[in-house]
């Protein structure tokens, strides 16, 4: 039986249409987060998952705000606000990142009307989700050059609005979540688009 990880009822304005990469996955396990022994069987089983959620996803901006600490602003036009993502700091180095760089993520959405605390959301709020759960597709998926040009499905205004929210927020006190969320809390999760 095949088991779907998203709500069939909801659909992204702009959905992922990548699907991640088994050597850059086993690389982040491996490498990166050093699992071992049980909890590997455990972490393999999550990237059928994975997959389904960087699919059909929602593209939304991301922006690169500090370099060590690798830390990435990630927008949600659905919550007109961001969250910044920490990942390992070797990953700057091996994609070439600096502050400013923009990305793109797969995010997902969790049901409410109230933000968590650590999304800061804007005055275009629309009320329809409490948190959303981004996902970097620069670092989960291959055909890099591609997923770099799908910064160009956002205008100018855009990108200058999720700037100016990012380095806003981020100079003052903010919270970080771990930029692997997704790969390493699945079962604590419930997500839609």
């Amino acid at each position: 039986m095949e088991i779907n990880y998203v709500d069939p009822n909801t659909a992204a304005e702009n959905a992922g249409n990548v699907l991640p990469s088994r050597e850059k996955f086993d690389y982040i396990r491996d490498e990166l987060l050093h699992v071992k022994g049980f909890k590997k069987v455990y972490f393999n089983k999550q990237f059928k998952r994975l997959g389904g959620y960087l699919m059909n996803g929602d593209t939304q901006p991301a922006v690169v705000v500090s370099l060590s600490p690798l830390i990435i602003s990630a927008y949600s036009d659905e919550m007109d606000g961001v969250l910044f993502l920490k990942f390992p700091d070797a990953l700057a180095d091996m994609y070439g990142l600096s502050v400013g760089a923009r990305l793109v993520t797969s995010n997902i959405y969790i049901p409410g009307n109230k933000p968590v605390k650590d999304v800061y959301a804007g005055p275009y709020y629309m009320g329809n989700y409490c948190d959303f759960t981004p996902t970097v597709q620069l670092f989960m998926c291959d055909g890099e050059d591609s997923i770099r040009n799908r910064t160009s499905l956002f205008g100018e205004d855009v990108w200058k609005r999720v700037e100016e929210m990012s380095f806003s927020r981020f100079s003052q006190k903010h919270k970080t979540r771990d930029g692997f969320q997704l790969m390493t809390k699945f079962s604590l999760l419930l997500l839609i688009f």
